[in-house]
């Protein structure tokens, strides 16, 4: 919607006068343009600074206790209770400060004492670091307060698998050799579909049709599937290392292992950087596509996945997907443009899903 400056009346963003007073209204920028085609009939609000605002405040151990069991029968709030402020996350940046401590000392471990006993620890706490400490971004921002950790773990873990397994068995069906524009779409397709088949099953035995609920659910999967495909890329130097060292050992020949360590530490901190912007973004983005489309039914079922509604916001994270892995990629690849670009482009839309979510919260009271 366009606010008129003079009057103050909400009018469609296609209106050039206001419906009330007749005065010109601001031109529409892509932001209008993008708040309308989500579905948000309030003014585009990202107000990202509340999502780093509390982060280097003090904060107690009770407060981020208060957090971890929310959503039990106990401790999920009444709805008059729910604020419908904007949220001001901070226990996600400690979860990610525990995780890089920990990826620290065991890379103490693997590259000044050459303990390679560490190193699978190291892959795995180093690929979990971000998608679980964004994954917690989205706990805190979920103002409802109706989903426990535990159902949150388990869809982390059970979902991110699952969501992996899917994808396996479509690639299966329809494989891609090479990633030109065609195998970019038909990866970002077949991988978005893959989490949103996982997330849409959370979200039907959750039976919670809430927007912001349905982006925590999607972000646990999405969390799930970049970790566990993180620590598989950073696997790969490992077994190229070993291979190679067969070889070698055949010829009598030594091998210096400070190359794969390199390689891994380059793989772990590459995805670490982009994976705001990615698997878990995408399908929190799906998870708000379910639940809009369920409101409009009442219920989440299967013929929703038909809903326009439902494809309206689905076809995002798909494109996003397909832009990510295709040949444009390469343009700037020294700076990491194009996926830092999406980063940017994906989070605009989580921020104006977030603000729909809140707006929700507004209605409900």
């Amino acid at each position: 919607m366009k606010k008129c400056n003079h009057c103050g009346h909400q009018n469609p963003n296609s209106a050039a006068f206001c419906a009330n007073c007749g005065k010109p209204l601001p031109k529409s920028s892509w932001l209008d343009s993008l708040n309308e085609y989500l579905g948000n009939n309030r003014p585009a609000d990202l107000n990202w600074k509340v999502l780093f605002s509390d982060v280097l405040k003090k904060h107690t151990k009770e407060e981020a206790e208060e957090i971890f069991i929310c959503g039990t029968s106990k401790t999920t709030p009444d709805v008059a209770e729910v604020s419908k402020d904007w949220p001001h996350p901070w226990l996600y940046s400690r979860v990610l400060l525990m995780f890089l401590s920990a990826f620290g000392l065991l890379w103490l471990c693997c590259s000044v004492f050459g303990n390679m006993n560490a190193l699978p620890g190291m892959i795995v706490v180093g690929s979990f670091a971000v998608p679980l400490a964004t994954m917690i971004l989205f706990l805190e921002v979920n103002a409802w307060r109706n989903v426990s950790m535990y159902e949150v773990i388990q869809t982390f873990l059970v979902g991110g698998c699952a969501s992996l397994v899917v994808t396996l068995f479509l690639f299966s069906i329809y494989s891609v050799d090479e990633l030109d524009f065609m195998g970019a779409i038909v990866v970002g397709l077949v991988e978005e579909i893959g989490k949103m088949v996982i997330v849409y099953v959370f979200l039907r035995k959750l039976c919670k049709l809430s927007i912001l609920t349905g982006m925590l659910v999607g972000a646990s999967v999405g969390a799930g599937f970049a970790a566990f495909e993180s620590a598989g890329y950073a696997l790969q130097p490992l077994i190229q290392f070993m291979q190679y060292a067969g070889y070698a050992a055949a010829y009598g020949q030594q091998t210096d292992g400070t190359l794969m360590l390199d390689q891994i530490n380059n793989i772990i901190f590459l995805r670490a950087f982009l994976a705001p912007g990615g698997h878990v973004a995408w399908a929190a983005i799906s998870g708000a596509a379910i639940v809009i489309a369920a409101k409009a039914r009442g219920a989440i079922t299967t013929d929703l996945l038909t809903d326009k509604k439902f494809l309206r916001l689905f076809i995002i994270p798909v494109i996003l997907h397909a832009l990510w892995d295709c040949p444009l990629a390469a343009i700037g690849a020294d700076i990491f443009l194009a996926p830092i670009s999406l980063l940017i482009f994906v989070w605009i839309v989580v921020l104006i899903l977030i603000n729909m979510g809140l707006a929700e919260v507004s209605n409900r009271k």
